[in-house]
């Protein structure tokens, strides 16, 4: 009987199929079937481990254990020949627990530094000694420390972040406290890149004064102590001033939050081309107040209408969201719901007609193009 005949195969071929596999597959199954894929043989093992380490999926304690031992070997242990820690592309340690310390974060933060590009910090297990290993993950695109418990400052932060040349995305510790001291320093610059803040924490601050990152066009604000009326004033206020900002969303997860700073939204941006806010905070008046805006028309084409505040339903009627398609919100197109406030097909229709009446002089930017014209609905 003929023995079998090994067929070789070019690396560039293998290098195909593992990247489609790789873009196919997601979570478990796509990291299981690159692992297998490495068993295949030593061809097969040196063209799918970059894939393997790009993006390791660690939602437990006994693979995150795995992955520490690997990257962050024991004193003693043999070195291996290949630094795995460079291929390491996105670091997601949201989904741990208590799974991880803060020095063993710390570690794996150093082993990975190199080409980093993502990273998601755990609730625990990070802790200001993690700062300057992060520091120097200088390729980082995608920042997120929003689930950490440790309380941090405005300065510290800005200290870590400065020489992020490449951070596009950031969003700030649940805990931050931002105070006088993280603004006066001129040498704490925000990344030149970063387009996208999430802000949370406790403002001690005259927000008049706060020094907005120069390109950003997307801000958040989740987990804010307290965000009261003068606060906000000082917020808008100094914002009105940023030219670039189109996409503002208000999380019901602040404190302190009141319908009239709500109110105050049109009047210092009228460039907005997405607002997302809590809807029983909404009123009639936010309506009125923008059919009566001086400066005209707002550019405004997605309203949002997130979980509720207080505990109430919606305050408003929808024929006050009809009435400023025809003044004040001419490109409106899409108002979402979250679904404990029901559906609303009237408005729905309301929305499709507006939207077929005005054809081309409808305006859709790039900030909100995947929303299609109509009511949509989200928990």
């Amino acid at each position: 009987m003929p023995s079998a005949v090994e067929i070789f195969v070019p690396t560039e071929i293998i290098l195909q199929i593992v990247a489609r596999v790789d873009r196919s597959l997601s979570g478990r199954e796509r990291q299981r079937t690159l692992y297998n894929l490495c068993l295949v043989s030593h061809q097969w093992y040196s063209a799918t481990l970059s894939f393997l380490y790009a993006r390791p999926k660690l939602d437990g304690g006994n693979t995150y254990q795995k992955f520490t031992t690997i990257m962050c070997p024991p004193a003693g242990a043999p070195k291996k020949s290949k630094d795995l820690g460079t291929l390491v592309r996105r670091l997601d340690l949201s989904k741990l627990v208590h799974h991880s310390s803060n020095s063993m974060t710390a570690r794996l933060i150093t082993r990975v530094k190199g080409n980093l590009e993502v990273f998601l910090a755990p609730a625990s297990g990070f802790s200001v000694n993690c700062l300057s290993p992060l520091s120097k993950c200088t390729q980082l695109r995608f920042l997120d420390l929003s689930l950490v418990h440790e309380s941090f400052s405005l300065e510290h932060l800005r200290k870590t972040i400065r020489s992020m040349e490449r951070l596009v995305n950031l969003r700030t510790p649940r805990f931050m406290r931002i105070t006088q001291e993280g603004l006066e320093k001129e040498e704490l610059k925000w990344p030149p890149k970063l387009q996208t803040l999430q802000l949370s924490g406790t403002i001690d601050v005259d927000m008049a004064s706060f020094p907005w990152p120069p390109n950003l066009s997307s801000l958040s604000l989740k987990h804010c102590m307290n965000l009261s009326y003068e606060v906000m004033t000082g917020l808008l206020d100094k914002l009105s001033l940023e030219p670039n900002l189109k996409r503002l969303s208000i999380s019901t997860y602040n404190r302190g939050l009141q319908p009239e700073c709500i109110n105050l939204i049109p009047a210092y941006l009228p460039n907005l081309l997405y607002l997302g806010i809590p809807g029983d905070l909404v009123q009639d008046i936010f309506f009125t107040l923008i059919q009566c805006h001086k400066g005209g028309d707002l550019a405004l084409e997605v309203l949002e209408f997130g979980h509720t505040h207080t505990g109430d339903k919606l305050d408003l009627s929808m024929k006050s969201i009809v009435d400023t398609l025809h003044q004040g919100l001419p490109n409106l197109r899409a108002v979402g719901f979250h679904t404990m406030f029901g559906e609303f097909d009237d408005l729905d229709d309301a929305l499709l007609k507006h939207a077929e009446k005005r054809g081309d002089k409808l305006q859709i930017s790039d900030e909100t193009f995947e929303f299609d014209p109509g009511t949509y609905y989200f928990d």
